[in-house]
This record gives C-alpha cells, structure tokens and sequence, in this order.
C-alpha cells in the first residue's frame, strides 16, 4: 500500500494571544504552506471558539483541536460544537480529544476514571447523539491524544488515529503499529537554534508543565529513561531524544526519520522564532518544503 504523504501542523497557543494575533498567526501559518492550525485546551481560552475564529480568518488550512479535553463537555455538546463549526465553515475541521490528567481534572470537581473506559464511554454517546438540528452528512475526522498501548489501539480500532507528544523516536514505530490504517500525529516541538545551550534552554521551558506528571513519567520510563532523566528541567539526553533542534538539515533528518517510523502528520511547535512577523516563518517554510521534497523523492523511488 503506498504510503500517505506527510502533512504539517503548527500548535497555537492562543491563551496568550489577542484575537488580532491568532487569525494573524493563522494567515502567517496557511501562507508558510502549513496544512493545519492546532488549538490546545489549556486554562484560557475556549478551542471550539478559537477554532471558529481561524477558519473565519483563513482559507484553505484545515484546524483542530489538540486536544478537547472529554471532562469538560460531555459527548453530545462536543459533537454539537465540531459539526457546528463544519456547518459555518465547510470541511476543514478536525476533532481531536483527550482525556488531560488528574492534576488538570480534579481541581475541576471531576472524577478521575480510567482513561479507556472514559473514553469508551465518550465515544460511544458521541456516536449516539442525534443533533437536533440541520447539519452537514460528512464524517469529521476524530484523533486521539495516547500514550499507553491500551488508548493507542482503541484510536486504532474506533477513530481516524492518534497523537503522541514527548516520545521518542522508537515509540513512533510502536505506535503506528497499533494503530494500523489510523493516522499517526506527532506532535513535535522544534527549536530553530544551532547552539546546545540555548536550544535546550528553550526545550526545557516549552516542556516545564508536562515534567511533573505522572502519567508522563510511565511513559518515558517504558521507553527506557530514569527518574533523573526528567528532574532539574531533563538531561541533556532526555531533551536530545524527545525534541529536534539545530541545523535545517539536522532538522530535516528528524523529521524525515519519524516519517520512516509511519508518522503521517507532524504538528510542530517552533521555538526560537518571531512568529509574530511574516520573516519568523520563513525556517518554517523553508523546513516543510524540504522535508516534503525528501519525501517525495523517496516514495518515487521505493
């Protein structure tokens, strides 16, 4: 089967932004040949929301969220939100959902479940509802946050694929073996610096808040690192291996290198950029045009 030719996402942390800024960011992202625009679910603003106001602002670019958090909202106002988006902006949104951590839930007076049967459940009553109002009869394409086997092969089994985030490079062969046919997300931030300590001094803060979480630790420890490894900001090993920074062409390998585990769509969150001008996005530009190229090159002659 041929392989799915790789696309590109960009993260947009919108919590921090004026409305000016993120349909500004969203422009700047479709015209640096972006495919799509990622809206977290932080402790801001709402991604359904925020989603509306990027299609509003664009063209062509598809936008998602990375991701919903499924304590929030039940299933059938998650559903009314995305096929409501699709109805004012036509076929370019995508839905992805997770179930965030204890450490963001429980303050919110939920419950902790476990996390398959959480979602078993969500999707299940999303599958379920009837919308009680005109909407379009497409599918919108659904995506998991995983990390554990278990949530991996359920993506796998009932919805369009998965995103990973802060894994390494061996963990994506993993996963997209679980997943199968599904589509592998790989969220990645990027850090557009050749010198060591500044690049992993900019990993280090985009990655501060996931440090002390649990859930997190498992994982790392399954793909072989020690407790130390994610203490004092992270090794300089524990950084190497999660995030690329450098070089275009240093930059360029890891992608190309995660595309060759079966990661179909890479979401990157750019550090050491100016994103905020049309220059900023250049790397950008400069980096998916080429990884696209590589690819390209490969597949015509596999």
């Amino acid at each position: 089967m041929p392989r799915k030719p790789i696309s590109f996402g960009v993260m947009c942390a919108a919590d921090m932004l004026t409305r000016e800024e993120i349909q500004q960011f969203a422009r700047q992202a479709e015209n640096a040949g972006l495919d799509q625009v990622w809206i977290p679910e932080l402790l801001g603003r709402d991604p359904f929301l925020t989603a509306s106001l990027i299609l509003e602002a664009t063209e062509n670019v598809r936008v998602g969220t990375a991701i919903a958090n499924v304590y929030v909202r039940d299933a059938r106002a998650t559903k009314s939100a995305a096929y409501s988006l699709v109805d004012a902006f036509g076929d370019r949104f995508d839905l992805g959902l997770g179930v965030s951590n204890p450490v963001g839930n429980e303050p919110r007076g939920h419950a902790w479940l476990p996390p398959v049967n959480k979602m078993k459940d969500f999707i299940a009553r999303y599958d379920a509802a009837d919308l009680y109002c005109k909407v379009p009869e497409l599918k919108i394409p659904r995506y998991l946050a995983a990390h554990g086997p278990k949530l991996m092969g359920f993506a796998g089994a009932y919805l369009d694929g998965a995103f990973t985030y802060l894994q390494t490079l061996e963990y994506s062969k993993v996963a997209k073996t679980l997943l199968g046919d599904a589509r592998l997300n790989l969220m990645q931030p990027t850090v557009f610096s050749e010198d060591a300590d500044a690049a992993r001094t900019l990993a280090r803060r985009a990655i501060k808040i996931y440090l002390p979480l649990e859930n997190y630790h498992r994982a790392w420890r399954e793909r072989g690192f020690a407790d130390e490894d994610f203490q004092l900001g992270g090794s300089d090993e524990f950084i190497d291996a999660l995030i690329p920074w450098g070089s275009q062409d240093r930059l360029v390998e890891a992608y190309q290198n995660q595309i060759a585990q079966g990661v179909e769509h890479i979401i990157m969150t750019p550090l050491g950029l100016d994103l905020s001008e049309a220059s900023g996005w250049q790397p950008v530009a400069s980096l998916i045009q080429t990884v696209r190229l590589a690819s390209a090159h490969l597949d015509s002659t596999a």
